[in-house]
């Protein structure tokens, strides 16, 4: 049986703005519900463990109409799985098929300079047997990672994530630690992008990157397809 770790943010501060921010709910809920209809394992962790934050904003207006949003709030073992994440320190790359990070802007404090994700990245993208996946502000969990040569893991791939546009959009460009795009194209990335709001993934061997909320069971999909 495939076995999947969808990690999450622990990170509930928006930087120096007095805001509250951390996971984005869609982002984890796709691929919760894509994976386990497949018959996949799926394990929910977080960088801390226990019950990580929610950006309120994901839960309100459209943000929270998706089906797959609406059988969330419903679900029990999501639910129950959501309020009791295992922290990623617990995760061990050799009992995984693969991780999918989940998106929200936590992730751009503590995706980065956390040691045990870094590590288990890097391991699972070291195997050829085994797929990366992230989304929207998740591929923050990308940016300490290293190939087997040491060098990023994003450099020279083609890869996504939430887009300048986007965050500009949401007023958030300076709130953050750098902007997605901008660290990407930094650490030698391709970075490609679709139009703002849209379904959009790009596949590059075994890493699969969406660019914002709405591509994250596309993201899950393409994942899925390179097992």
């Amino acid at each position: 049986m495939v076995k999947v770790a969808i990690i999450t943010t622990s990170w509930e501060d928006l930087g120096g703005t007095g805001k509250k921010t951390g996971l984005w709910y869609e982002e984890l809920a796709a691929p919760f519900f894509y994976f386990t209809d497949k018959g996949y394992d799926v394990v929910v962790a977080s960088i801390k463990g226990g019950n990580p934050p929610i950006d309120a904003g994901s839960l309100s207006g459209d943000f929270v109409k998706p089906e797959c949003c609406q059988k969330a709030l419903k679900d029990e073992a999501f639910n129950a799985a959501l309020k009791s994440t295992i922290p990623v320190a617990d995760l061990k790359s050799s009992e995984l098929d693969a991780v999918y990070l989940v998106g929200g802007h936590g992730c751009c404090w503590d995706f980065v300079g956390t040691a045990a994700l870094n590590d288990l990245v890097s391991s699972v993208a070291s195997e050829t047997s085994k797929v990366v996946g992230a989304t929207c502000h998740g591929v923050f969990g990308l940016f300490e990672a290293t190939s087997s040569g040491g060098e990023p893991l994003v450099k020279g791939k083609k890869v996504t994530g939430f887009s300048n546009t986007e965050e500009a959009a949401v007023q958030l460009t300076d709130a953050v630690p750098y902007t997605p795009e901008d660290k990407l194209r930094e650490l030698g990335g391709v970075y490609e992008k679709g139009g703002d709001w849209g379904p959009f993934a790009v596949v590059d061997g075994r890493l699969v990157t969406g660019q914002n909320p709405a591509s994250s069971t596309l993201v899950a999909e393409k994942m899925a397809e390179l097992f």
